[in-house]
């Protein structure tokens, strides 16, 4: 079936109208004519398969991954990275225009195309290691891939040799490459062969089952004036380079101020970069293991202001609703924030809210309840996934000054 290509969804498929119903398709670009198969009729739409184009657009490109047409690890390769730039922010507009109905512009930046990723978690089976097929269980085997950061390919290479033809019993294995050293975590290994891999690796910090066997129990990164743990299962943003020029542009935005609440807070990198510009600082995250790792961060960088409290934002933050608050800063997941904290936010009113989001639409839908009380000043974009759709925004709001006629 030959189809004309209209646009780009939100996820970065062709969008093909057949007979009045839509029909997206992994790979198509728009104003391109395509050869399809109808691989699914979802009742209301179709998923399509690219089969061949017979009309290519003036920004396709050929993908310099060879696991490209297989691996979903990204979805954007094909499409040239300046229009990947401006999809992502068009996206941004339109979502804003759509759910909000306000016109923004925000600024785009992005300052890595590849290597970028500093953890990774492959699949393994016998002797096959690499990432599962887009929508299977099948394993994609890799020597290299183009987003991660070099080093990690190198230990890819090394693991990729060590597996072969033994009975090792591993199934997964993650990888980070922090501050250019090394931290691998097995979910398994026969204990035969635990001295060759410490051999094979012998200046990473090794984990099996989550136990330490060989190396530093942690990795430490620098950013700005601070130091952080990373552990195996601490979240750390995956794009180093872009994380701390988001981060420097969060600083931008704050003043020398008395009060700040970090909602989602993590293992309080925000909050800890925020403790030099106000006396108080409290940080709010439901992880236990996240809070763990908070606190031992201030351990390391000596710092007395900063308080975190573990539970729901939901279930916590009324309990500094007494509390003067000047700025809000929330990072919260995917789904975005939920009503009863954003009613509580309103109800604290601090002066200024620094939202940073990685999904534009709950961020959209947040600020449609936000914007009662506050004025959008800024949303700017961080490209912190490179080939794929994925896009970082951050959104400023100020306070809005209520006059009272008397």
């Amino acid at each position: 079936m030959i189809v004309k290509i209209l646009r780009l969804n939100n996820e970065g498929e062709g969008i093909a109208s057949i007979e009045g119903k839509l029909c997206f398709i992994k790979g198509a670009l728009p104003d391109e004519l395509v050869d399809i198969s109808i691989k699914e009729d979802k009742g209301n739409y179709y998923i399509g398969e690219l089969n061949n184009v017979i009309e290519s657009s003036p920004d396709r490109v050929l993908p310099k991954c060879p696991y490209y047409d297989k691996c979903g690890g990204c979805n954007l390769m094909h499409l040239s990275n300046n229009k990947i730039l401006d999809f992502k922010k068009n996206k941004v507009i339109g979502i804003f225009n759509k759910i909000c109905n306000i016109d923004i512009n925000p600024n785009i930046y992005s300052y890595n195309e590849y290597n970028y990723r500093n953890k990774v978690t492959l699949k393994v089976n016998n002797n096959e290691i690499g990432y599962y097929e887009e929508r299977t269980h099948r394993i994609v085997p890799i020597d290299n891939c183009l987003l991660l950061d070099e080093k990690i390919n190198d230990v890819i290479s090394k693991l990729k040799s060590f597996i072969q033809d033994k009975e090792h019993n591993i199934t997964e294995v993650m990888i980070r490459c922090i501050s250019n050293e090394i931290m691998v975590s097995f979910d398994n290994l026969n204990p035969v062969y635990k001295e060759e891999l410490i051999s094979l690796l012998p200046q990473a910090s090794i984990y099996i089952k989550d136990e330490n066997i060989s190396g530093n129990t942690r990795l430490i990164e620098q950013i700005e004036d601070y130091k952080f743990y990373v552990s195996p299962k601490s979240f750390f943003q995956v794009n180093t380079v872009t994380f701390k020029e988001l981060y420097k542009y969060v600083i931008s935005k704050l003043d020398n101020e008395e009060t700040a609440l970090d909602l989602y807070s993590g293992t309080g990198t925000i909050s800890i970069l925020m403790s030099k510009y106000f006396n108080k600082v409290y940080g709010i995250e439901v992880s236990h293991s996240s809070i763990m790792d908070a606190n031992e961060n201030l351990e390391l960088n000596n710092i007395s202001n900063v308080e975190f409290i573990e539970g729901k934002v939901e279930d916590k933050i009324d309990k500094l609703k007494e509390l003067k608050v000047d700025t809000v800063i929330m990072d919260p997941p995917r789904a975005g924030s939920d009503n009863k904290s954003l009613e509580s936010i309103m109800e604290i009113c601090p002066s200024k809210i620094i939202y940073i989001s990685c999904n534009p639409v709950t961020l959209a839908r947040d600020y449609n309840i936000l914007k009662e009380k506050y004025s959008l000043k800024s949303v700017d974009l961080f490209d912190m996934f490179p080939q794929t759709s994925h896009i970082e925004s951050l959104m400023v709001l100020e306070r809005k000054i209520l006059w009272i006629t008397i």
